[in-house]
């Protein structure tokens, strides 16, 4: 029982690292393909639907990879749901303090759940492999 709940505690760990790297790295792609922009007059500075799109991207791969991976290590599935609340958790936090518009924070509590969700069904094909 204490080695079931120590293997899904460091596979959960794992997870949301893998996640959090995979989605670092989508946003400094999206940063570089097009980078935001200072807008002198009103003191805003204007993030280009490119690196919004990166970013989405990023929740999508990041919570599949990362939840598949927890899946994996875990043998059991709730450690890639807790990835996937890890990842909603900081889309929410990003899209309240930066005060983004609706259907972001709507996908960023849709993308994850549905990544992970992906990454179960493909968990559950391999494990009958």
């Amino acid at each position: 029982m204490t080695k079931d709940i120590l293997r899904s505690a460091i596979a959960t760990v794992i997870g949301i690292v893998v996640a959090f790297g995979l989605i670092w790295l989508a946003q400094y792609a999206g940063s570089e393909i097009s980078p935001s922009e200072y807008d002198l007059e009103t003191g805003e500075i204007l993030i280009p639907i490119g690196s919004t799109i990166a970013l989405i991207v990023g929740w999508f791969i990041g919570s599949f990879a990362g939840g598949w991976l927890a899946m994996r290590i875990s043998a059991g599935t709730g450690a890639g749901w807790i990835v996937a609340g890890s990842v909603i958790g900081a889309a929410l936090y990003r899209a309240v303090t930066l005060a983004d518009t609706w259907w972001i924070m709507a996908l960023g509590v849709a993308v994850p759940l549905a990544a992970v969700w992906l990454a179960q069904r493909a968990t559950a094909i391999v494990a009958d492999q």
